[in-house]
């Protein structure tokens, strides 16, 4: 029972400390706005993914175009869904990183480049995902 106390009180703290970090993390108006922004970019990737999977009744699909030489490769429908995924590895790593350096002075500077590269990220991604759909419905 002992132990059973003890975890119970472990689980509680190491729950108040992400709570603490979350909520100072999130305070700034700045930080709001980059994970809107990242919120809507992902969302549509992912809702882009899911229109074409719903749409391609085939196994493979074109996931690459060549200039050179037309489409050169394929591969099994699922494989889409790794680039929203890829956003969200993107932006996990990126809050991780801030809140490593969060008690820096320059945290705001640090938020600003990792932000952006996140939303950056974001585009090419969803740039990506149109030019799956613009090769396989053309």
């Amino acid at each position: 029972m002992m132990d059973l106390n003890r975890i119970s009180n472990t689980v509680n703290i190491i729950n108040r400390k992400i709570r603490e970090i979350f909520e100072t993390s999130f305070h700034g108006v700045y930080i709001k706005v980059y994970f809107l922004i990242f919120f809507i970019l992902n969302s549509l990737i992912w809702i882009s993914a899911r229109y074409i999977d719903s749409e391609i009744d085939e196994e493979q699909i074109a996931l690459h175009y060549n200039v050179e030489s037309g489409i050169d490769y394929y591969g099994d429908i699922d494989k889409i869904y790794v680039l929203p995924m890829l956003g969200l590895l993107v932006a996990l790593i990126n809050f991780l990183l801030y809140i490593n350096f969060s008690k820096h002075k320059d945290r705001k500077f640090i938020l600003h480049i990792l932000m952006s590269a996140v939303i950056i990220i974001n585009i090419i991604l969803l740039a990506g995902i149109v030019s799956i759909y613009l090769i396989n419905f053309r």
